[in-house]
């Protein structure tokens, strides 16, 4: 989803012809697309899930973990990124402008706002994670997609006080997660209403809300604190519930989860296809605050809520086709290549882009779906030496200190 979308907004810079831009924003369906921002969101929520249940987990064990256990618990988190980070950093600030002969090569390398400057300036601000702060007004990036990494080590960094209060004092916990989610909340809706802000990116004129909401820890955070909730139900209540569930017919199973699964579906539904009509009416101006207001405030906990009771559903034997189709064991070789895939994609984007010396006519439908496809392509393949000379060995050697350290 993140690649299709790259693609084809990229794309929008080459086409010879407006009729077509117009005639994309029409497509209802298109809206997967230009409005694919929940997508983030799905990341994050996963994150928080995950990192939740498994700290749980350890934490259950142990009875609490030491202080050389913390230690390496961020450390362990910070040399897995960082060492493929560092790598596409080098690959993307400079070795790609060397590659690039096209005639927008030079605008996409050299103007003050390029990957290369932005790396010679802001390099240390990826590697300490703070990206998404340091510039604080930044339309560039030393890597376009550095801000969710940023984000999602900030958000990793606090996990711990919700997990370790879900542990040891449940209520206390829930009060402390759900209140810094209204937090959240509230915040997106001021910011929105003080500045006039669109419902989103994709429908608004105004481009600030880029760095006034989009990469803001404080505004995207309520998707991991939702997962967090998710993994702490599962790891306290999911083995009572898979069990019960396993005693009961396949039709009480269908009858049961059915109403469940439409409804969160609906939700998601509305979050991405609710702006369409906004979409169509972009160029009179910002839809209503009103509307605005309450899209950035909830649209976020509406979408991962709904995708973590998905989750829930799934791991609690009530998934059906859907749970079989996602555990399908062909995935597990992709998963290990995704996030060498999410560094380099865009990168090779840029770069294809930069070598392009033709715009695209009439119909390009099929020309996208060449180019999605080859970038596509080219991204897992670009992964997979990525994965098998950088990450994986990194893992491998730091496992190991990880597994001493944690004993």
């Amino acid at each position: 989803a993140v690649v299709s979308t790259q693609s084809r907004i990229g794309t929008f810079s080459f086409l010879g012809s407006h009729l077509y831009r117009a005639e994309l924003i029409k497509r209802r369906n298109f809206m997967l697309v230009f409005n694919a921002l929940p997508s983030v969101d799905s990341f994050f929520a996963l994150s928080g899930f995950l990192v939740a249940y498994l700290l749980l987990k350890q934490l259950a064990k142990r009875g609490g973990l030491t202080p050389l256990q913390w230690i390496a618990f961020y450390v362990h988190r910070y040399v897995r990124l960082t060492m493929p980070y560092l790598v596409d950093m080098l690959i993307e600030g400079w070795l790609y402008r060397l590659v690039m002969t096209g005639p927008r090569a030079q605008q996409m390398t050299t103007t003050d706002m390029g990957s290369h400057k932005m790396c010679e300036q802001y390099w240390y601000t990826n590697l300490l994670y703070i990206n998404n702060f340091v510039p604080w007004k930044a339309t560039g990036a030393c890597l376009g997609q550095g801000w969710y990494l940023a984000n999602d080590m900030q958000f990793f960094l606090i996990a711990p006080l919700f997990i370790v209060l879900l542990f040891g004092t449940p209520l206390l916990g829930v009060l402390a997660t759900g209140g810094t989610m209204i937090c959240s909340a509230v915040s997106a809706a001021v910011i929105t209403a003080h500045y006039h802000l669109g419902p989103a990116s994709t429908a608004d004129t105004n481009l600030d809300e880029m760095w006034l909401l989009y990469n803001k820890p404080w505004i995207r955070i309520t998707p991991y604190l939702v997962g967090i909730l998710g993994g702490w139900f599962y790891w306290k209540w999911g083995k009572q519930i898979t069990e019960g569930v396993k005693t009961l017919p396949e039709w009480l199973k269908v009858i049961c989860a059915t109403p469940i699964w439409a409804v969160t579906a609906a939700v998601e539904y509305a979050v991405v296809f609710g702006l369409y009509d906004d979409v169509q009416n972009l160029q009179k101006g910002n839809p209503g605050e009103v509307e605005s207001v309450f899209y950035q405030s909830l649209a976020r906990i509406a979408w991962s809520l709904s995708l973590t009771i998905q989750i829930l559903l799934c791991q609690c034997g009530l998934g059906g086709f859907i749970n079989s189709l996602l555990s399908w064991n062909g995935w597990q070789i992709l998963s290990r290549l995704t996030y060498s895939v999410f560094l380099l994609h865009l990168g090779l984007i840029t770069v294809l882009f930069g070598q392009m010396r033709h715009t695209l006519f009439l119909n390009p439908d099929f020309e996208f779906a060449v180019f999605y496809l080859g970038t596509l392509t080219m991204s897992y393949l670009s992964a997979a030496v990525l994965y098998l000379t950088v990450e994986q060995p990194v893992a491998n050697i730091e496992g190991i200190s990880y597994r001493k350290s944690t004993k």
